[in-house]
């Protein structure tokens, strides 16, 4: 874990830096989410959970691919 790499573009850490940022590059891509439960607020412009947001709950809807979002 503490060798260097050598590829290219170089890469300015050791392997253990490399493994830890492909570990969240994977992790971010393969988070989903309910459509709906994340609203923007309009005053700080960061993401908050939505107040009237209700989890869909029979298993044709929860299978839809409608309701996710990446």
């Amino acid at each position: 874990m503490n060798a260097e790499i050598n590829s290219t573009p170089p890469f300015p850490g050791k392997e253990r830096h490399l493994l830890r940022a492909q570990l969240a590059r994977i992790t971010h891509a393969a988070c989903i989410i309910p459509k709906g439960l994340l609203e923007v607020d309009e005053e700080t412009g960061k993401e908050k959970y939505a107040e009237e947001f209700s989890m869909p709950t029979s298993p044709e809807e929860v299978k839809s691919l409608e309701i996710w979002a990446h």
